[in-house]
């Protein structure tokens, strides 16, 4: 017997039937999705512990406080110490990085090297491969896939909201129609209260901002300019019509790859302060050269994230709520598809929305965002311990199995993140 179909009956049998429960590193356990994922774990009945690894050990402490679970373990982990990731992966079985991607070749090393499986909320330049654009970065991840079966082990990357459940539904689509012509994705957001808030890492969102942005487009990967191919998209209320861009981001080249016959792809950012972001580029306030300043040499971009306010804890979330000072925050993904089934032409769109409101009734202290990126991750995460991802190798959401993906997006819904299918029209052939 092959060592990973000996995996596939460990793993999807023993873990199913005999109760085996498993440990999880989950590195930046405590950030905005971090510890989201680590709330979601604890309540899972195969989950065994769970390490919320990271350099903030006071953080991590207080999460584990905050949740009062005897599954949270902490571990001091400096993920620019490739040491000190090994130690903390050693005798894991899983290790989730929701810290940032920029560190995903490092850990799912590590994981491999300790017989672990991997899991990366998303997918973009590393560190370790300098001036890597994002789609050499995923040829490196991918050449892992070899080894990762070797182990019998699985790496599932860009599983977040966007990357993740965008990649899940344009799969999905792929599966049931015979076939995927277009995808465009919009990410639209709007806050509400006394002063707007970080609801993830600002550095790593204002470093998509200044990137040229990606567009497939007949079989070629092309770089757009910053904040073009403006448009106002009429997202569900209550965002309605917002200026849209177009943005630095994963999935295209992601779907290029994995999705047959694919024709186009783009990923577009809305929401009303998008034109205030695009103003901040177009004046070179976030330019990443140095200029000189009196006697100084300094990168605007560096100042810039050095002044935005980091994303709050759990904790903080829930005082600007009760304070009033957060009234409301909506994240709203839409993925429109145009596609080829039985001799017809469709648009179909899919649409996850989430509110503070709703996020908060589930887990108190989330944003609409950290809930939909979160949890969109963590559903993953619960479907693979229960043994329903069968699949190994380095897997993006597109290439999972029909009932892989499936059983996510029912995952996905019982956490109150629902995919609303619109079949809008027919189009001529």
């Amino acid at each position: 017997m092959l060592l990973n179909e000996k995996f596939k009956l460990y793993f999807c049998e023993l873990v199913l039937l005999k109760g085996v429960r498993l440990k999880i590193l989950v590195l930046g356990g405590y950030g905005a999705q971090g510890s989201v994922i680590c709330y979601e774990l604890a309540k899972h009945k195969k989950v065994s512990e769970i390490v919320c690894g990271g350099r903030n050990v006071q953080r991590a402490k207080a999460l584990k406080e905050m949740l009062k679970s005897e599954k949270i373990s902490v571990c001091r982990v400096d993920l620019n110490n490739t040491d000190e990731i090994r130690k903390a992966v050693k005798g894991c079985d899983l290790v989730i990085n929701s810290a940032s991607y920029i560190y995903d070749l490092r850990v799912m090393r590590a994981a491999l090297d300790e017989g672990a499986s991997f899991q990366g909320l998303a997918l973009g330049p590393c560190i370790d491969a300098p001036g890597a654009p994002t789609e050499k970065v995923l040829e490196l991840v991918l050449e892992m896939d070899k080894e990762f079966k070797d182990i019998g082990g699985v790496a599932l990357i860009a599983t977040g909201e966007d990357p993740g459940i965008t990649d899940l539904v344009a799969g999905y689509a792929a599966d049931k129609f015979e076939q995927v012509l277009e995808v465009r994705m919009k990410d639209g957001s709007l806050q509400k209260g006394e002063s707007l808030i970080s609801t993830w890492a600002p550095e790593l969102l204002w470093y998509d901002m200044i990137q040229e942005p990606y567009v497939y487009e007949d079989g070629v990967l092309k770089r757009v300019p910053p904040f073009s191919g403006e448009e106002i998209y009429v997202f569900p209320e209550p965002l309605g019509p917002q200026p849209c861009y177009h943005h630095y981001h994963e999935e295209p080249p992601i779907m290029a790859r994995f999705i047959k016959g694919l024709r186009y792809a783009e990923f577009k950012m809305g929401g009303p302060y998008m034109p205030f972001a695009k103003a901040i580029y177009d004046f070179g306030l976030v330019k990443n050269e140095k200029i000189k300043v009196g006697d100084v040499e300094v990168k605007p971009f560096d100042v810039f994230c050095a002044l935005l306010p980091k994303p709050p804890s759990m904790s903080e979330i829930k005082e600007l709520i009760k304070k009033g000072k957060l009234v409301d925050d909506v994240s709203c993904i839409v993925t429109d598809i145009k596609c080829k089934n039985k001799g017809k032409k469709l648009e179909v769109s899919y649409i996850s929305m989430m509110t503070l409101k709703e996020a908060n009734k589930r887990i108190p202290g989330t944003t609409a965002t950290s809930y939909l990126v979160g949890v969109g991750g963590e559903a993953f995460t619960e479907v693979l311990v229960e043994g329903s991802i069968k699949s190994i190798g380095v897997i993006p959401p597109e290439a999972l199995s029909k009932d892989e993906k499936e059983a996510i997006i029912k995952k996905l819904a019982q956490k109150g993140i629902k995919i609303q299918e619109i079949i809008k029209k027919e189009l001529a052939s």
